[in-house]
């Protein structure tokens, strides 16, 4: 039972094997420092260290793209440390250089998902040098500690049980798309092979499971592994096409439908072999050969709606029957592939960046532009604005340590490191949030000395027991915040702290006084900082980023819409509009992930919406390409009674599903918003929009009048999917919204 109760709070064992890689590897350290070395400067930094390294850095990608970025933090870390040292006396210089060096270690984090995972070891690293009592001239000491630590930490961080789950859940999203082109392969499995479909429905389910067991774990994602988290949910909608398309043999598809559905099965492998490979990217040939598939796919594409012209211009008889299967089907086949097809490529070239690339935050397609460290700038220069959460943050958690570093000073605290670093684990992005974490991390210290405190008493400070005690507190203190809760965390790291510095200096229980009295001073300046700098966390500015997106591309698929029908334009054009949206929805996901605290929307639920709005930006793009092709480029000509109809209908649709996404849209944006928008009171939405056009165009004869009828034909399949997708989208929106409206103390 304890052991089925742990995996569900830890699938995979992730918390367990890193805790217990620190529950090794951190008192070996301290060891070295105090018993072998004896200085109590080297020890302090060598155990805090190893525990920053172990347990509060989770590096995204590959074993180089990894080993380089702990290469980046171990060199930061020794001028973080000189730099704290030097600035730890006069105080108003230690005051000033925490503001100004806190500030810059939390704003960096914005350039890339790998500079923000690093952010809280480097943090640290400067807190101890600048909060522990200490001289000059143990510079070098301090120096031999992280020395010490990297030494030995970053090895085990990469050889011993390094993450896998997003690489699991790349090679799982592969066999998923094999699985799909063997289903739409032309020729029979071979015998012994089994059912395509059953291999499809398998795939599919550990697809799904392995995202479940990543989304325990979602902090710091690489461009490569948010696009994954995309193709996750692409991959479900395409499977649903490709099940729909294969409900017809190959032998009843037409020509040039049986050459689309050949080169989608080749994209899909293509895609495959890109994604299969062990996390430092794919090779040259593999992506090499998935982009010329992607344009065989296009051709194929381009033919099928050549022959869906030639089907209506020929058609006596305009009613929804032979014509509404094969090429429809196909149609839809080779768009939701071609669209996977185009993410694996994104992927694909994310992961083939360099690790300095990765950490400067530099585009793929920006590699033959400029130089990374412009490219660095530029991301960082869009986030000095006041409205944005990384400004936000970093402004927030300066101040409050700058605070923490004043009060340690003006009370004397006997060790202010505790300060600054109850302020560094407190402080969060929301106020209200950061206070419901003050009292929790009051209430873990406070059980956390009285166990530790009853423990000194019976044990006194025997060092023998104290160091077999020492591996079992620090893989408490590693594993309990995320198996048990943030108090069990505070209360296993405030025994750790006992026993340490009972180690180092024997003092009894009255370390554990000293430590409540010093959190409580770093809690409360993280409290006043969080109510003083926009008090908006990550959480909230997620939902605005998702009101926005909404908003702002029901827009423009209805813009679209206008536009190839030729309607007047009741606003100004908004496809510039809907992809900003876009991007800061992405950044606003990349903070959400990367807040620390717990978080009361699943990344199954945040990236259902996330990616139902991707799709709903991406139809109006469709539609938009479909404008650029038809004659004069919109399908309305004066005169032409035959297409009024089905433009009438058309623009009834969009206007209605554009209503319904503004609705949502404004749930995200205001707590106080009424219900969700429903799904049931759509009557025709479901009709085959095949029905409405071809009995309007009876015998087309010209191809003008065809090309007219076709674009509207294809503009009412991509409305169709996204009117099919709000049904998904209402109970991970319902989390969003009862998130937004949870009381403060539940926060």
């Amino acid at each position: 039972m304890p052991l089925r109760w742990l995996r569900a709070k830890d699938p995979n064992w992730y918390a367990a094997r890193r805790a217990l890689k620190a529950a090794v590897v951190v008192p070996i350290n301290f060891a070295i420092g105090s018993q072998v070395i004896g200085d109590a400067q080297l020890a302090t930094f060598a155990a805090f260290g190893s525990f920053a390294l172990l347990l509060f850095v989770a590096f995204p990608g590959g074993l180089a793209a990894r080993a380089g970025a702990y290469l980046v933090l171990a060199v930061a870390g020794v001028v973080l440390i000189t730099v704290g040292t030097l600035v730890a006396t006069p105080d108003w210089l230690a005051v000033v250089g925490m503001l100004v060096v806190a500030f810059g270690i939390l704003f960096a984090g914005s350039i890339s998902s790998t500079l923000s995972a690093g952010t809280q070891a480097a943090m640290l690293a400067f807190i101890l040098a600048v909060m522990l009592p200490g001289l000059r001239s143990d510079l070098p000491a301090r120096l031999g500690g992280w020395g010490i630590a990297c030494g030995v930490a970053i090895p085990v961080s990469l050889f011993v049980w390094p993450p896998d789950d997003q690489n699991l859940l790349r090679l799982k999203a592969a066999q998923v798309c094999r699985a799909l082109a063997r289903m739409l392969s032309l020729d029979q499995p071979p015998p012994g092979e089994g059912d395509p479909l059953v291999a499809l429905s398998r795939a599919a389910a550990q697809l799904r499971q392995a995202f479940r067991t990543s989304a325990s774990r979602v902090v710091a994602l690489s461009a490569g592994a948010r696009l994954v988290v995309r193709l996750v949910d692409e991959l479900e909608w395409l499977t649903t096409a490709v099940i729909n398309a294969c409900a017809d043999a190959p032998e009843q598809w037409p020509e040039q439908g049986r050459r689309l559905r050949a080169s989608s099965a080749r994209v899909l492998a293509a895609a495959a072999d890109t994604l299969d490979h062990d996390g430092n990217g794919p090779s040259l040939a593999a992506c090499g050969t998935l982009e010329n598939c992607l344009v065989e796919l296009n051709g194929a594409r381009d033919s099928v709606a050549d022959e869906a012209l030639d089907e209506l211009r020929e058609s006596t008889d305009p009613t929804a029957g032979e014509f509404d299967r094969p090429l429809i089907a196909a149609h839809e086949l080779g768009y939701t592939v071609a669209l996977s097809g185009r993410t694996v490529a994104a992927i694909a070239a994310a992961d083939s960046r360099p690790w300095w690339a990765r950490m400067l935050g530099r585009r793929p397609q920006s590699v033959d532009e400029v130089g990374a460290v412009t490219v660095a700038q530029r991301v960082a220069s869009g986030h000095l604005d006041r409205h944005s959460v990384w400004l936000q943050n970093s402004v927030r958690g300066a101040m409050g340590l700058a605070l923490a570093v004043l009060l340690a000073r003006l009370f004397d605290a006997q060790n202010a490191f505790w300060i600054g670093l109850g302020a560094i684990s407190v402080l969060r992005s929301n106020a209200l949030a950061t206070g419901a974490t003050v009292l929790r991390a009051l209430l873990g210290t406070v059980i956390g000395f009285a166990i530790g405190g009853a423990a000194v008493v019976v044990i006194g400070t025997n060092h023998a027991v104290l160091w077999t005690l020492l591996p079992l507190v620090i893989f408490i203190a590693g594993s309990a915040p995320t198996v048990i809760s943030f108090v069990a965390g505070q209360a296993a790291f405030t025994v750790f702290s006992i026993i340490l510095f009972n180690i180092i200096a024997p003092a009894g229980w009255r370390i554990g006084v000293f430590r409540i009295e010093d959190v409580a001073l770093g809690c409360l300046a993280s409290l006043v900082a969080g109510f003083l700098f926009w008090p908006r966390g990550a959480g909230a500015a997620l939902g605005v980023a998702f009101a926005d997106a909404y908003r702002s591309s029901s827009a423009f698929l209805q813009q679209s819409i206008r536009k190839l029908t030729a309607e007047p334009l009741d606003d100004a054009d908004v496809t510039a509009e809907a992809q900003a949206a876009g991007v800061r929805l992405d950044d606003a996901l990349r903070q959400y992930l990367a807040e620390k605290g717990s978080k009361h929307v699943s990344l199954e639920s945040v990236a259902a919406l996330a990616n139902g709005a991707t799709r709903l930006r991406l139809a109006g793009v469709a539609i938009t390409s479909l404008k650029r092709a038809a004659p004069d480029g919109h399908v309305v000509v004066d005169g032409d009674e035959q297409l009024r109809r089905p433009v009438s209908v058309l623009n009834q649709r969009a206007d209605r599903l554009s209503d319904w996404y503004t609705d949502l849209a404004a749930s995200f944006g205001n707590p106080a918003h009424p219900a969700l928008p429903g799904v049931d009171d759509d009557r025709d939405d479901d009709e085959s929009f095949l029905e409405v056009v071809l009995p309007e165009v009876e015998r087309c004869g010209d191809r003008d009048r065809a090309v007219r009828a076709e674009q509207l034909l294809w503009s009412g399949q991509y409305l169709g999917d996204v009117n099919r997708q709000r049904a998904e989208l209402l109970e991970p929106a319902e989390q969003v919204w009862a998130a937004q409206t949870r009381p403060w103390w539940r926060r």
